[in-house]
């Protein structure tokens, strides 16, 4: 955060993550902005003045050892850094080897909290453990404000969650209907068989959702705060790697 002439900039990086888990693997995808808040103080209020974006090159999802993926979303910053720096640092030198998937999320919601002023942010974290002869699929969320972490799948369950700027796609998803003459009449509503994707299919799907968002936005009269490319990794049992991934390059 910084302040001038009473008027204070709050990185925001508000986002939009989806994570998949199918039978043949976990789809996981995130776009790339990174907006500033800025606002002034009227009547002892915060109020917003302006939204802009100040990057489309953050990297929000994140490979990390034995396969475990790790998507951000909420404030994109811890005092004034960016926050995919600390995500590096806390996978390079806070994280044991060969650490099990479920216990990725306590480590990581430590490591944030040992950090001066912690971040309103949250993760998933996805990845496989062995159980018995079989490789189970694990999906935790970590809330850095509220101190918890929490599974999100059911064992042997297929599904997707998201987290982020959400209400696009769940007007989307969502029955929907007609308000008229003090009756509601609901538009056919048509379920999403998750248990039929093919990993094909979930990576379709993740691109969609992240898209739809980033597009819908651009049409609304509200601060664009997905945007950029869209990061897509994909984990097996046995194997881990990107869709698509952003790179470092010089001038086009």
């Amino acid at each position: 955060m910084s302040q001038n002439n009473g008027r204070k900039v709050y990185t925001r990086g508000m986002s939009f993550i989806i994570t998949l888990y199918v039978r043949e693997g976990m789809v996981m995808a995130s776009d790339s902005r990174l907006s500033l808040n800025r606002t002034r103080s009227e009547e002892g209020k915060r109020v917003l003045e302006t939204a802009i974006c100040q990057s489309d090159a953050v990297y929000k999802t994140c490979l990390a050892q034995g396969r475990i993926g790790i998507s951000t979303y909420g404030v994109a910053d811890v005092q004034g850094v960016p926050i995919a720096g600390f995500i590096e640092s806390f996978l390079n030198e806070h994280l044991p080897e060969n650490c099990p998937v479920d216990e990725v999320p306590a480590k990581l919601l430590g490591y944030f909290h040992s950090l001066a002023g912690p971040p309103d942010t949250g993760f998933l974290v996805a990845g496989y453990k062995a159980n018995g002869q079989a490789m189970e699929q694990h999906l935790w969320e970590v809330t850095v404000a509220a101190n918890e972490c929490c599974r999100v799948n059911a064992p042997g369950n297929h599904g997707a969650s998201w987290r982020g700027v959400t209400d696009v796609l769940a007007r989307l998803i969502q029955p929907v209907g007609v308000q008229a003459e003090g009756k509601f009449e609901p538009y056919p509503s048509y379920s999403i068989e998750w248990g039929y994707f093919t990993l094909q299919d979930a990576i379709d799907y993740a691109i969609f959702a992240v898209k739809v968002t980033i597009d819908e936005m651009r049409f609304h009269t509200r601060a664009e705060t997905v945007g950029g490319p869209i990061d897509v990794l994909v984990i097996k049992p046995h194997e881990a790697f990107w869709v698509q991934h952003k790179e470092l390059h010089g001038q086009h």
